[in-house]
């Protein structure tokens, strides 16, 4: 019963991820070509900016209200009383951190010219204390989050290729994306209220003291990631142009629509590699193991791949007006492995045993070494340099956690299995070598490529019986039998 308790709880928590991976995909390309690079950079770097004001709002509530309130769920009155105590704290920090967004937009010049954009974003910020994720989370509550994002997701799928006609509704597209987030969020509130715990603002639930000193980290380690994740964009915004925002967006976002799908061999392989840490060192170094060669055995031919592609896959995805994109896609390819393989050593190795100090500080000199080098790079080579930057940076990242696991536990990033995985994918840049041409300017030429690419690449992984695919084939034919 257990079980499929928790293999509904994947079906429903996948469901929602590919949904929003279709999103994007599905709507970007129609958006991109509508609205121009110069409208839609404007709205990525108010997206941007705000990001680090609902990190403020939130203030590392996520993770912690799910662990406290996990803690106490069979006691109603527990419930009620932690629950108050957080969601009042969340609306302090909700309205602290407007007040401070809009004190930036009168501030600077380049936010106030389009001031709209802004003030339009900023109810995002002020209702993030409705975001009560986290409650339904502590309950294993998976459905009512699938059902109610994938419906407002249609609703906002429907309304862009409904509204949006011309580069002047990038307003009501701002609208839009503000919907969505304010559409999942009431009715989240009003579902959670009725079902898990009566919430209300008041002056008699402010008792903050016993949860702000163990939120600080998780909210330092945030507002230091949040600073890694979308400085380049900020940057970009305040050193070049709205339109370099958007250029440099669509060259981003093919790698984050895929990144996802490596990461996601670390979050299903977590709880098993979390509760053998604890019991068997023998079996936590071979779940290491199993983890990192899963990441090289997906993200290196996705790396190669976007790598290879971009010059035909950039002008298809987001039109003729995105080219400078096409270098941008090239150099950001390298995250697809480095990301993955970054979060694999902190979350995996450094959180489980217990260094979130070490952890932040990694963060810290991976936000610094990101700021000082796209002041140094973007000058040189705009956007391709904050592409330049954003690997570098993640390059640091990767080295300095490493640095610190070696401290902790043995681990070993260069392995054979970076080298089998490494000669597996030169085939593919053999191949686009002799028919660069047709690859890089015939549609039918560059899906045919990709297609072979997968053929040899699985032709490979069988003839030299890969263990990674072999352990995937025999856990899907023993599925399919059970």
């Amino acid at each position: 019963m257990e079980m499929n308790k928790y293999v509904k709880n994947f079906i429903l928590s996948a469901s929602n991820t590919v949904m929003m991976l279709l999103f994007p995909i599905i709507t970007f390309p129609y958006l991109s070509r509508i609205l121009g690079p110069s409208s839609l950079g404007c709205i990525y770097f108010a997206q941007s900016y705000g990001y680090y004001f609902i990190n403020i709002a939130n203030f590392g509530i996520t993770s912690y209200a799910v662990r406290e309130v996990s803690r106490v769920r069979n006691d109603r009155a527990k419930v009620e009383k932690v629950s108050n105590e957080i969601f009042n704290l969340n609306f302090f920090f909700s309205i602290i951190s407007t007040a401070l967004y809009f004190a930036g937009v009168f501030i600077v010049p380049n936010f106030r010219e389009n001031a709209i954009i802004f003030a339009i974003y900023s109810v995002v910020i002020f209702t993030d204390f409705l975001s009560l994720d986290w409650l339904l989370q502590a309950y294993d509550d998976y459905f009512f989050s699938a059902i109610r994002n994938m419906a407002i997701r249609v609703i906002a799928l429907i309304t862009i290729f409904l509204v949006i006609k011309s580069p002047d509704d990038y307003i009501i597209y701002t609208v839009i994306l503000c919907f969505t987030e304010i559409g999942i969020r009431f009715p989240t509130f009003f579902y959670a209220r009725r079902k898990y715990a009566v919430l209300n603002v008041g002056s008699r639930f402010l008792n903050f003291k016993e949860h702000i000193k163990s939120m600080f980290t998780l909210f330092s380690f945030r507002i230091v990631r949040g600073i890694s994740t979308n400085l380049d964009k900020m940057m970009i915004g305040f050193m070049m142009l709205y339109e370099n925002v958007g250029v440099y967006s669509a060259g981003v976002k093919i790698v984050l629509l895929i990144q996802p799908l490596v990461e996601t061999v670390g979050v299903v392989l977590f709880p098993k590699i979390n509760i053998s840490a604890n019991s068997s060192q023998e079996e936590y170094h071979k779940n290491l193991k199993i983890n990192y060669d899963l990441i090289l055995m997906m993200g290196m031919p996705m790396a190669v791949g976007i790598f290879l592609v971009s010059q035909g896959l950039i002008p298809l995805f987001a039109g003729e007006n995105y080219t400078d994109a096409i270098a941008v896609s090239r150099i950001m390819a390298a995250m697809v492995v480095l990301g993955p393989i970054g979060d694999m050593l902190g979350s995996k190795i450094i959180l489980v045993f217990k260094k979130d100090k070490w952890l932040l500080y990694c963060s810290i000199l991976t936000a610094v070494s990101n700021l000082i080098l796209n002041i140094i790079f973007i000058p040189l080579w705009g956007i391709n340099g904050a592409a330049v930057a954003s690997v570098a940076s993640c390059a640091v990242s990767v080295v300095s956690r490493y640095i610190v696991t070696l401290k902790l536990t043995k681990v070993n990033l260069f392995t054979k299995s970076l080298l089998k995985y490494t000669c597996f994918v030169i085939p593919f840049v053999l191949l686009y070598c002799l028919f660069r041409e047709q690859i890089d300017n015939n549609t039918i030429w560059m899906f045919g490529f990709v297609a072979v690419c997968v053929l040899i690449y699985v032709a490979e992984l069988l003839v030299f019986k890969d263990p990674m695919a072999k352990m995937m084939i025999e856990k899907t034919f023993k599925k399919g039998k059970g």
